[in-house]
């Protein structure tokens, strides 16, 4: 019901704001409408970087190259071919690029394509390389971009640049190419692939054991926002009617990271609200810069002054309010209103499965992590993985989720290979891990998390989001996950926690959280990574209660690395130790407490 009631405000709010612009043009000068498209514009421009940096988590200050791009292809196609044979003095242009023309909606489509793809060129090598390189390559692209822009005088008329371009970007073209990208960014960002896109962001390695490719995300996301890009500087350059290269220097990304520092970086919201501030205090502070007279006392104006002031204001807002005005929360109409929780929905299937690892050498150099390790675990058995510290227990759990590539051996799942998959590929096979040190997506709530770990079960594609109410079956298949999810919270005693953030649930309630995103993917092999690290005797021992529960509630296969013998001995059907990378010993709890290879291990040769 909150859902049709929002919507009806939505529709409302935008019935509204549409009549404004209907009148802004008989209501305000011109000033104040250029004022207006370039809020819109910079709201499309804050909302593409948001989204590679503030939501996926890349660092990039390459806008103003993509804005570039984006601005010549759509100036180039709606130029007339009197116009273009006129403008180029230095250089005779291009015969075939005389006559091409194009209506000014087919090209800021084209702008946006064109920037998508140069974008898709610098992020498929850069991205694979992760850290700051991204940055650094996107800030060296965006003035390759610019020299290039200068010194091919017969594709765009060099340092020249073109002008007399018509001002098709009206306020009516301006808001409702912002709407479309609005609605678009919104429907993803609700649906569980936004889930993903934040999740990347929060912990790229918990995000790759949950299934997700990592790298094609990224490329992905930074692609849309380098489309957006495109979009904005096509936009601005039909309302300005003249471009040039050092209209897109790099303080063109500095001004879109304002809007987004000040909004809040990871705010849809956030990004609106960043561009009126910015945008009209920009416009606003301009009086500075004239001559200003005070009683007796004259001020000179001062050229440069207004972004003195506004930088000043900037470091105000980072030192007082680092995460911006909005945070990484979003508007909604649900703060008028109460709010309603989602009944579970219990629903799960159940299949066998089987992990054979057989000879399995792992070597780091002339170092063997792992040498010729070799068991095999059944169905629904509970098997620990045990030694002293540096035995190769996690190099083990590491080869197996797909982390590292085994030097030699084969492991098998199912009876199928899966030696050397990566981590998502693991996961989609049915097995799925947790970690020594929690990793969480801190800043999403214990909802979000779970329904992250849901993500590889659904068939919808990431573009059916832009549009939801045409494919429906994202609707559909996201309040399917939503319900699973909330059941999985309830049997895990998270419930109560759904709407909370990850990060603020106690030590014991984010190990369950952790373990409740594992099961969403719905897996049929669970690896523990030491589970009762930093528990209490009595946290300890619920511990052993859970971990028998999983098994037997979700028909769970469990490998378990753990240092706590008595949460071994107690909870653990076989146990296999290792030492130095070497496997040891085998056998149920009883036949290890007294094999003197053990003792020998943990205690020394005199206690054997």
């Amino acid at each position: 019901m909150h859902r049709v009631r929002n919507l009806i405000l939505t529709i409302i709010a935008v019935v509204l704001f549409a009549f404004f612009l209907d009148k802004a043009p008989d209501l305000l000068n011109g000033y104040w409408q250029r004022i207006l498209n370039l809020i819109a514009i910079n709201a499309i421009l804050a909302l593409s970087l948001n989204l590679i940096y503030g939501i996926t988590g890349m660092f990039s200050l390459g806008h103003a190259g993509f804005m570039a791009i984006g601005a010549y292809v759509s100036a180039l196609l709606v130029l007339s071919p009197a116009q273009k044979n006129a403008m180029w003095i230095l250089e005779d242009i291009y015969p075939w690029l005389l006559n091409v023309n194009a209506p000014f909606v087919v090209s800021i489509i084209l702008a946006g394509i064109v920037a998508a793809f140069f974008g898709l060129l610098v992020a498929l090598p850069v991205l694979r390389l992760g850290g700051d390189y991204l940055g650094i390559a996107t800030l060296g692209f965006a003035e390759i971009i610019r020299i290039l822009i200068t010194n091919t005088a017969r594709l765009t008329n060099g340092s020249l640049g073109l002008k007399g371009i018509p001002a098709h970007t009206t306020l009516f073209m301006s808001w409702s190419c912002l709407g479309v990208v609005l609605l678009c960014t919104v429907c993803m960002l609700r649906s569980n692939f936004g889930g993903v896109l934040r999740a990347v962001r929060d912990d790229e390695v918990a995000a790759r054991m949950m299934g997700i490719n990592t790298f094609r995300v990224k490329v992905l996301a930074f692609t849309l926002g380098c489309f957006g890009g495109g979009l904005g500087g096509a936009l601005m350059g039909n309302l300005i009617t003249t471009i040039d290269p050092r209209m897109f220097m790099i303080t063109q990304t500095y001004n879109i990271l304002m809007i987004i520092v000040v909004g809040g970086l990871g705010s849809v919201t956030g990004s609106i609200i960043g561009s009126v501030l910015v945008t009209t205090m920009l416009e606003w502070l301009r009086f500075v810069e004239n001559p200003i007279t005070i009683g007796s006392l004259n001020i000179p104006g001062i050229p440069g002054m207004r972004m003195v002031i506004f930088s000043l204001l900037l470091i105000v807002v980072i030192i007082f309010r680092r995460e911006g005005i909005m945070g990484m929360r979003e508007f909604s109409w649900n703060i008028f209103f109460p709010k309603h929780k989602a009944k579970p929905k219990p629903k799960r299937e159940k299949h066998d499965v089987v992990l054979e690892v057989k000879d399995v050498v792992l070597r780091f150099g002339g170092l063997s992590a792992i040498d010729n390790l070799t068991f095999d675990i059944k169905h629904g058995q509970i098997m620990g993985l045990i030694g002293p510290n540096g035995a190769g227990k996690t190099s083990a759990f590491n080869v197996i989720s797909g982390f590292y590539k085994p030097t030699s051996g084969t492991i098998k799942f199912l009876g199928k290979s899966i030696g050397g998959l990566r981590p998502d590929e693991v996961c989609r096979a049915g097995m799925s891990r947790t970690f020594q040190n929690i990793r969480l997506f801190g800043h999403e709530t214990v909802l979000q998390n779970v329904m992250t770990g849901a993500r590889i079960r659904q068939k919808y594609s990431w573009w059916m989001t832009l549009a939801p109410f045409i494919f429906t079956d994202v609707l559909r298949e996201d309040a399917e996950v939503k319900a699973q999810a909330m059941d999985l919270l309830s049997q895990l005693g998270l419930a109560e926690f759904a709407d909370e953030k990850a990060s603020s649930l106690p030590y014991g309630a984010q190990r369950r959280l952790e373990i409740a995103r594992a099961l969403a993917t719905r897996p049929e092999f669970l690896l523990l990574d030491e589970p009762a690290a930093g528990m209490n005797p009595q946290e300890s021992e619920e511990l052993l209660q859970f971990i028998r529960r999983l098994r037997d509630e979700f028909d769970l296969t469990i490998l378990l690395i753990e240092h706590d013998m008595k949460v071994v001995m107690n909870v653990c059907d076989y146990i296999h130790v290792l030492d130095q990378g070497v496997h040891i010993a085998q056998g149920t709890p009883e036949e290890i407490k007294a094999n003197p290879r053990v003792i020998e291990a943990y205690l020394g040769k005199g206690a054997a």
